[in-house]
């Protein structure tokens, strides 16, 4: 008989409806989270006026294209730990995970000091109105200093990904997105005593949520069984060789989440050329495209993660019944998000403005950006059987030649044609369709050429 592995799993179990879903529901609970920070600080910039709710969408999106970046680093050593798991070297893991975590520390302080130097003139080097850049600034010159504590965070993510345990992480980033909403309130708004501080209050409640995320990952470690089954905790010598297999697996996914997310941050400067008012209504739609995605984060990080999991195992014939189920939940989860928002869409979008008019013309965009939500939970979960198997350079050039038709897209149509909202928020369509197209053919490239095997990780 097949002894249990840590995944839950005896060897040649079949992976169930049921325990795919438990891995990636604290997985979608934990994204939900982590967006409220923005979905928080959108909101309330919102209610500020039409300047703060078109800035916060530029700060917000600048911050995570260096925040995705490490992340994808992250990514790379999920993956690790994963195959290692699907190997039995639970041995292995901890290392795996201290040696991230230290890298995610060393690009914060590295990402922190770059910003000191260069931040202020790339901002209103690329904002077109000095209300929006000098908004902007007043976000970031304060939100840099939470880079520690949530790459710190991303090394805790991909050990509980990992190792498909992922109920710390649905506590850790409750925890910072409770904090977050209430902090926001207050430094916001300036009540119960406290200054109004209005973009600069946003931020700074982003950094203590994410202090707050990182204590309670580190309690909860420390206090679970993962402490003394993977010794997260104990000092492993400094391994050069480690550093770099991490490094050769992850840098195409970090440089796909930069290139992906840069696009994005260029996607707003484009509509921010169309003015304030455009910016404004594209940040609202922004907040609601971010919501309906959430299902897809969980599915498609279990998707990479089983696949990763059964690749170790040598079971790569399983990885197609994954990705088949992975792909009826997330596409029942995201109805489900749809059905609630359709009915209720003019409350909804009103949350965001006080403005009746900017809260009515989100709603076109919104539609189209539930068009591309459907599309995005195929795209990625068939994307991420890719990055599952090791084949992250692969997927770096996928990533590579879809932001090239997003940024033709966005040039074309927003920054040239002048385009409306709607039309601009079409560049996700097209994204999430050349993603999946040219992810199934390199599968069936490989497959065809008998190549679709797991790379070494």
């Amino acid at each position: 008989m097949s002894s249990p592995t840590s995944l839950g799993l005896p060897q040649n179990s079949d992976i169930s409806y049921k325990r795919i879903f438990g891995i990636a529901f604290p997985i979608i609970l934990s994204s939900l989270a982590q967006n409220l920070i923005s979905l928080a600080d959108t909101i309330f910039l919102g209610n500020l006026g039409e300047v703060q709710l078109g800035a916060a969408a530029l700060a917000v999106i600048f911050y995570q294209v260096v925040y995705m970046t490490v992340f994808g680093f992250g990514v790379g050593a999920q993956i690790m730990m994963a195959r290692r798991l699907g190997q039995g070297q639970k041995h292995a893991i901890g290392r795996i995970f201290q040696h991230a975590l230290w890298f995610c520390l060393a690009a914060a302080l590295l990402c922190w000091i770059l910003y000191q130097f260069f931040g202020e003139s790339m901002i209103f080097s690329m904002v077109h109105t000095e209300d929006t850049g000098r908004a902007v600034l007043d976000y970031l010159n304060v939100r840099v200093y939470g880079f520690p504590f949530a790459f710190a965070c991303v090394a805790f993510n991909a050990f509980y990904v990992g190792i498909a345990r992922t109920r710390n992480i649905s506590i850790a980033t409750l925890v910072m997105g409770v904090v977050n909403v209430v902090l926001d309130y207050v430094l916001v708004f300036g009540v119960w005593g406290f200054p109004r501080m209005e973009m600069a209050g946003a931020a700074l409640a982003s950094v203590i949520a994410e202090i707050c995320g990182l204590l309670t990952y580190i309690l909860l470690t420390w206090f679970s069984g993962h402490r003394k089954t993977y010794s997260p905790f104990r000092r492993f010598p400094l391994q050069i060789k480690l550093v770099g297999s991490l490094l050769q697996l992850s840098y195409p996914v970090m440089i796909q989440y930069f290139l992906s997310f840069a696009n994005y941050f260029l996607f707003f400067l484009f509509i921010e050329s169309l003015g304030q008012h455009a910016l404004a209504i594209a940040n609202i739609t922004r907040s609601m495209y971010v919501l309906f995605l959430i299902p897809t984060w969980g599915f498609a990080s279990t998707t990479a993660t089983l696949t990763s999991y059964l690749c170790g195992q040598g079971r790569t014939g399983d990885i197609m019944t994954v990705v088949k189920r992975c792909l009826l939940l997330v596409t029942i989860c995201v109805s489900f998000i749809v059905v609630l928002y359709l009915p209720f869409n003019r409350q909804v979008l009103g949350i965001f403005t006080k403005d009746v008019l900017l809260a009515a013309e989100s709603l076109a965009p919104s539609l189209v950006a539930i068009l591309a939500t459907y599309l995005m939970g195929v795209a990625q979960v068939v994307f991420n059987t890719i990055l599952g198997r090791g084949r992250t350079k692969a997927g770096f050039f996928i990533e590579f030649a879809n932001m090239v038709l997003y940024f033709l897209y966005g040039w074309i149509f927003i920054y040239i044609g002048h385009c409306s909202v709607a039309v601009a928020f079409g560049t996700e369509v097209c994204y999430t369709l050349g993603l999946l197209f040219i992810s199934l053919g390199y599968i069936a490239i490989m497959r065809k050429r008998g190549k679709l095997d797991a790379a070494a990780v």
